[in-house]
């Protein structure tokens, strides 16, 4: 398809539009003229508006025209990395791990690292972690760091540790995994991995060089119909954002989608939520109070069921979390904080109830909870009450039904990623991918959400089916949800005149399309700030 260059309006006609306060879309049309929507409706009252006369036209042939998509929580210079990283998602034993890890060696030069990311344990038969003498035992000269899937847990062997100046005997503290003999296995957890993390990246490249790959991974993004990221800088997981390269696309026109920010440190220049503008502005502090349920380092009030020694790791004291909450609320800013396991979540409630005192925050910003995947019906309340943001990930479904009965127990299982009693009590919830840890398209993430099953269907019916959702519930935490969490609801996240014209046309009607299915929805146009930045061609 050719598109008008210049300042030419752009008349989509015969569109099913999802319109945010309907149970189901209109057939109509929708005006954009320069980086706004001017008109939208049926037929009639959008041709009768004087821009329309001369605007170029597009027939949607009935397909679902939807606002433009965010992913409320990913962390985007990760994602970039990691995809010239070795994915070892693939790997079906450690066996094969191993090998994947040998090859990539053959092909790199002896000083060079060795970094594979996306390993699943829990999907082998053998679920042990490598260790650090299996690696070594590869005989390779690379460094070598391993990520698992969930982005909590670092394997490394010798080679990487002397990069990072350490040794195995050096190695200490409850993130260091030792064996029963007392011995370093290799594993890292939480933050404990950092040092191995800074002596790779300092092999690696950073600064504006990096904006290449970034604007490629954000077009990638585009082509999935995803027009605003909310992306996280966690330096102290090895995670954080190149900031620098994504002034240097702002300031060339090149971000081609929108980028709000969240960092775990000071950021030079940024000190208050939503500095910056509509392309690139700070979103405000970002806290991790635990791990991972996959790496059982996810907090919970009691012991793992399939590990009763441990309850999983805090990484905060909640004297120290709550005092420095109230410090970036009384600066202004909203914080958006890790917590999986139920007693992270109760560290959270305590520090939300200790803003009682304080004056909301401006602007309509709320404070956001992110994962919140075991939680108790008492603690739904409270945040319904406390009117905070949780920002979900339906697309850890598929990948956790298998494990999460082993960890938390039969008794405790409706805890688990219960979002229908969330939205039934008024929680606002938006939907993300947290990649890299998982795949960003959204629609993998909607059809999570509405079926509850594996990548094979199961189970028939549906995981804990009394907690799926409805299309119109799922679309709309992609939607307008994420646009509500950062008070930006007037200008983003549904298609109404004086919006942002940031949109998607889709391959079919979405409402036609049997739910099994809805993860082969694909766009065909995605649009932003009125230009098209993904066109599929026929």
């Amino acid at each position: 398809m050719t598109m008008p260059r210049g300042n030419v309006a752009v008349l989509i006609e015969n569109a099913g539009i999802w319109d945010t306060n309907r149970s189901r879309p209109f057939t109509g049309s929708l005006l954009i003229a320069g980086d706004r929507i001017v008109s939208a409706g049926e037929v009639e009252q959008v041709t009768d508006h004087p821009a329309s006369r001369n605007a170029f036209r597009i027939d949607a042939a009935g397909s679902s025209v939807i606002p433009g998509m965010t992913d409320s929580h990913l962390h985007l210079t990760a994602l970039s990395r990691q995809r010239s990283a070795l994915s070892l998602f693939e790997a079906s034993s450690k066996e094969e791990l191993l090998e994947m890890i040998r090859r990539r060696a053959s092909e790199l030069g002896p000083g060079d690292w060795v970094y594979g990311v996306r390993f699943d344990n829990s999907r082998w038969a053998d679920t042990t972690l490598p260790t650090l003498e299996e690696l070594d035992s590869l005989g390779i000269p690379n460094p070598v760091l391993l990520l698992r899937v969930c982005a909590h847990l670092h394997v490394v062997n010798s080679r990487a540790l002397q990069e990072a100046g350490l040794a195995a005997e050096d190695i200490s503290g409850a993130g260091a995994v030792r064996d029963k003999k007392g011995c370093f296995t290799g594993t890292l957890r939480e933050s404990f991995a950092q040092p191995v993390v800074q002596a790779m990246k300092r092999s690696s490249t950073g600064g504006t060089r990096e904006a290449v790959a970034l604007r490629e991974a954000m077009l990638e993004l585009a082509s999935q119909g995803i027009t605003c990221i909310h992306t996280c800088s966690a330096s102290s997981y090895g995670l954080e954002e190149n900031l620098e390269a994504f002034h240097y696309l702002h300031d060339k026109g090149e971000l081609p989608i929108r980028i709000r920010l969240y960092s775990d440190v000071a950021i030079p220049g940024w000190t208050k939520s939503g500095e910056g503008d509509d392309w690139l502005c700070y979103g405000g502090k970002k806290f991790f109070l635990d791990g991972s349920l996959g790496g059982r380092t996810a907090a919970m009030t009691f012991p793992y069921e399939d590990d009763p020694s441990t309850r999983g790791m805090l990484n905060m004291d909640t004297g120290e979390f709550i005092e420095q909450v109230r410090e970036e609320h009384l600066a202004g800013n909203q914080v958006q904080v890790h917590a999986i396991g139920d007693a992270a979540i109760d560290q959270f409630i305590k520090a939300m109830e200790a803003l009682k005192d304080l004056a909301p925050l401006k602007e309509g910003l709320r404070h956001r909870v992110v994962h919140i995947q075991i939680c108790r019906p008492d603690q739904i309340e409270r945040l319904a009450r406390l009117g905070v943001v949780c920002d979900i990930q339906p697309v850890f479904v598929p990948s956790d039904i298998h494990i999460t009965k082993a960890r938390v127990g039969k008794d405790r299982l409706g805890w688990a990623y219960a979002w229908k009693s969330m939205l039934q009590k008024g929680v606002l919830l938006t939907g993300s991918s947290d990649a890299p840890v998982e795949p960003t398209n959204p629609w993998r993430g909607i059809w999570a959400a509405v079926n509850r099953v594996d990548d094979e269907g199961k189970p028939e019916g549906g995981w804990l089916p009394d907690q799926r959702l409805t299309v119109d519930e799922a679309l709309a935490l992609f939607t307008l949800n994420p646009a509500k969490a950062v008070g930006a609801e007037d200008r983003f996240g549904s298609l109404r005149p004086g919006k942002a014209a940031d949109l998607v046309i889709l391959d079919r009607n979405i409402y036609r399309t049997p739910p099994e299915e809805l993860r082969q929805v694909r766009p065909v146009m995605t649009i932003v700030g009125g230009e098209v930045r993904f066109v599929r061609e026929a």
